[in-house]
């Protein structure tokens, strides 16, 4: 029985030992068998067989360095695939020195050509090496390999879902640094295979990416992060620890105390709501966001009139301290690149950090400056976050949903007046777009830092969306920084445009007018019929159009009911959650059309796809909409 289980153990520790790759002298079998194909994926152009990327760090008393492999083969199926995979460019900028470099091409016969090395290019001015398959057919498999001597890679992404189906994929890094451990997660589909300090994860039958519109498309597609932590026991608790230390910044309390006392942010007798408010709106009118790359000390941002995101949380704590108010970390993630592991932490995940003031119920986002003290950052409402409650003797950590924002504090207002001249042939549009919420805290930041040059195209872009438009006029209303605490002060772009595009048909003695184009490029779902992922939007909003159209004399509004449309989505308690309504009257010699629009919602099941696809194509029925004029 024992020289069984000897056996048995031996066998598994072989077969567990197989899955590991030799990275340094790694070499291709010279007669390679891949996985069959599956029915369901023969219809893309190309699949790849075969996705290996191979790490091996080694750092210790002697040794810095690391050895990379990438080895893939994918076999072709289409004409169309040809074009599109018969190129391969490898970015050579941070690489030490390749080690090896091969390519070939598998025949459908089962001939193995292999790539000479003058096919191996450089890339005349540019950071690539490019592998150049020629003669390639549908039915050839293509395959390559490399593998490099670079610099230790502490920590990073690797995504292996892509636009065609992969049969076969692998992760694997040593860990070979002395005094640290390696942390590696995957997700959403990658299993872990890690025998030791091999840290292994692997994929099959991986199928094909798409992207889709108001989805969480990265953070739900196959990925591996991996870390190297001084730490062997790395939790979310040595992550609040870490973060605490990095938001201590300098030593600076004579400048701490002297801007508190100068700005009376110690004056008890006002609400601590109205002293954060009054110190954000300091800060971001008298303090200009520096680059990054530049060399700024903190304590004289007061003198310099530089801060950097990272002199904004030393700031923001280093107040809070001094004044004893309660305040909490939380970390979470941008929900459209990743869903929060509650039970591993990966640093490079938690991108969103954030001051949560119970008191107030309120946050501050210091890492985006154009953000003011009150929401969350917009990546991130509704979304899952660590919280971390901090006593004498304990680091608490709770996991709670960030808070849900008001549509009504984010609303898109536009009033367009539409005239045609007497030759029946330009349209010219005055219009008023005003806007509250995270659209207005960003294009108020934006502003401030545009070329004077650019201005026109931004313009455009915010107000017409992608119509050829002739800007004759523009002009900026409440654009200071403290208008984002007054929603009834919205930031204000007042315009006259003349339309280049042809927005009037000529048919027969009648016209036609797209008069529905006045709200700018909308959305088409009409061709999305096969969802895959829930429908997630970054926040609650509601837009708000009035159009008038002077009716040309002699002529009468023949289809004034083509523009009345309406479309809902209500939730379980009957209550609409999601609408697109408009109306349209004549009055006196104009038109007069009314739209409200507003998804008071997040995050919608897939199953309820078909009615969010119903509310979008509404605005897109609207836009593609005409007025028929008729002589009197």
């Amino acid at each position: 029985m024992k020289r069984v289980l000897l056996f048995l153990t031996l066998l598994i520790g072989q077969l567990l030992f197989s899955q590991q790759e030799e990275v340094k002298n790694y070499e291709w079998e010279a007669v390679p068998k891949f996985k069959e194909i599956p029915v369901e994926f023969k219809g893309y152009p190309a699949v790849v067989l075969k996705d290996y990327r191979l790490y091996d760090n080694r750092v210790g008393q002697y040794t810095y360095k690391a050895f990379v492999v990438m080895h893939r083969a994918i076999k072709i199926l289409t004409d169309d695939g040809i074009n599109d995979y018969n190129k391969v460019s490898i970015n050579k900028k941070y690489v030490r020195d390749y080690r090896d470099l091969k390519a070939r091409v598998i025949k459908a016969n089962g001939k193995i050509e292999e790539l000479p090395k003058e096919k191996i290019i450089e890339k005349d001015q540019t950071d690539e090496k490019q592998f150049v398959f020629g003669g390639v057919e549908k039915g050839d498999i293509i395959e390559y390999y490399y593998v490099i001597k670079d610099f230790p890679d502490f920590n990073g992404v690797e995504y292996f879902q892509r636009d065609i189906p992969v049969l076969e994929g692998k992760f694997q890094i040593n860990a070979n640094v002395s005094s640290a451990t390696t942390y590696v997660f995957g997700y959403n589909g990658m299993k872990d295979e890690s025998v030791r300090k091999q840290k292994i994860f692997t994929v099959s039958n991986l199928p094909a990416y798409k992207e889709e519109m108001s989805a969480t498309n990265l953070a739900d597609i196959a990925k591996v992060y991996y870390y190297v932590d001084v730490s062997s026991n790395y939790n979310y608790e040595s992550y609040y620890r870490e973060l605490n230390t990095f938001a201590d910044g300098a030593n600076a309390k004579s400048m701490v105390k002297r801007f508190i006392e100068d700005q009376e942010l110690n004056d008890v007798s006002i609400p601590l709501d109205e002293r954060l408010k009054k110190m954000d709106i300091y800060l971001k009118e008298n303090i200009e966001i520096a680059d990054q790359g530049g060399f700024y000390n903190y304590k004289k941002i007061f003198d310099e009139k530089k801060i950097t995101p990272r002199m904004v949380l030393y700031l923001y704590k280093d107040v809070l301290d001094y004044l004893k108010i309660p305040y909490q970390f939380l970390a979470s993630t941008d929900k459209f690149d990743n869903h929060l592991d509650k039970d591993n932490v990966v640093p490079a995940m938690l991108t969103e950090i954030l001051i949560y003031i119970p008191e107030t119920k309120k946050y501050v986002s210091p890492f985006y400056y154009w953000m003011p003290y009150g929401p969350p950052n917009s990546v991130c409402v509704n979304n899952d976050a660590a919280y971390f409650e901090v006593s004498k003797k304990n680091i608490n950590v709770s996991f709670l949903k960030i808070d849900g924002v008001s549509m009504d504090d984010n609303i898109v207002k536009t009033t367009s007046e539409i005239s045609i001249d007497e030759a029946m042939e330009k349209v010219t549009v005055n219009k008023k777009s005003e806007f509250t919420g995270y659209r207005s805290y960003y294009y108020r930041s934006y502003l401030k830092y545009i070329a004077e040059d650019k201005i026109p195209e931004f313009v455009k872009n915010m107000v017409y969306n992608e119509l050829d438009v002739d800007l004759k006029k523009s002009n900026f209303l409440n654009k200071e920084y403290k208008y984002n605490y007054d929603n009834q002060m919205p930031f204000t772009i007042e315009t006259e445009a003349q339309i280049n595009e042809s927005w009037i048909e000529n048919a027969g003695k009648n016209y036609l007018i797209s008069i529905g184009r006045v709200l700018g490029k909308q959305t088409d779902l009409y061709q999305e019929t096969n969802r895959k992922h829930p429908i997630d939007i970054s926040y609650p909003n509601k837009y708000s159009h009035s159009i008038t159209f002077k009716i040309p004399k002699g002529y009468a509004v023949k289809n004034l009911n083509a523009l009345a449309i309406k479309k809902e989505i209500k939730n379980d308690k009957n209550e609409v959650i999601g609408s697109f309504s408009s109306t349209a009257v004549i009055e006196g010699e104009a038109v007069k059309i009314d739209i409200v629009e507003f998804y008071n919602f997040t995050h919608l099941e897939v199953e309820r796809y078909n009615e969010y696809r119903d509310l979008i194509n509404a605005s897109y029925d609207f836009y593609k909409t005409s007025l028929i004029l008729t002589p009197q």
